[in-house]
């Protein structure tokens, strides 16, 4: 309908317009490769955590996959993940993603049970759809620059691999129960604070 198709076109423009304010810092959030580097860049710059982040990461791998550039494209893969954990927990929680990523990093350097072997499948899974999905007939590369050719593909590959991801969306519920227990404690000592 016209409707849709106006807001769609919003929501390109939106998302666009906070790649070119951001693309050299989403670029350097790609380029991390520790933990705590990650979480004190996001600490830093919480506006990216966001799907436009993830979005515009996962095209980074398409894009460096059929450049055959598999070690960098495999280390964006890593930090688009870490983006879309922290956008399904988000997700999950019905929080704002700002609002619960460090219990992601949190998690992840502790390598609380089953969380970081989820991940580090999920990871691995994904790496090998870009490079199937790269490899396939009548796939064409494309810029990181026109997200909206991507966009499609993009939403099609995220929804498989996390519709397809059951050890992620335990390790998410289990998530969900402590950062709801972490957000009960943190509302009682505001309301302490107050009092």
């Amino acid at each position: 309908s016209f409707i849709s198709k106006y807001k769609r076109k919003e929501d390109e423009d939106i998302s666009k317009s906070f790649i070119q304010k951001h693309e050299q810092k989403i670029r350097y959030f790609g380029m991390l490769g520790r933990w705590d580097d990650s979480q004190r860049f996001l600490s830093d710059h919480p506006y990216l955590v966001c799907e436009e982040t993830a979005k515009y990461l996962i095209l980074w791998c398409f894009h460096l996959e059929t450049e055959q550039k598999r070690a960098l494209m495999g280390q964006i893969a890593h930090q688009a993940l870490v983006m879309q954990f922290i956008i399904e927990m988000a997700r999950s929680c019905n929080v704002d993603p700002r609002g619960c990523f460090r219990l992601f990093f949190q998690k992840a350097k502790v390598r609380e049970e089953g969380y970081l072997e989820a991940f580090k499948t999920e990871l691995e899974a994904f790496k090998s759809r870009v490079r199937i999905c790269s490899q396939s007939q009548g796939f064409e590369a494309v810029s990181v620059e026109n997200s909206s050719v991507y966009t499609g593909i993009i939403k099609l590959s995220i929804l498989h691999f996390l519709q397809n991801a059951n050890d992620l969306q335990g390790c998410i519920n289990r998530s969900v129960c402590n950062l709801n227990s972490m957000l009960q404690k943190y509302e009682e000592a505001k309301m302490m604070d107050t009092v």
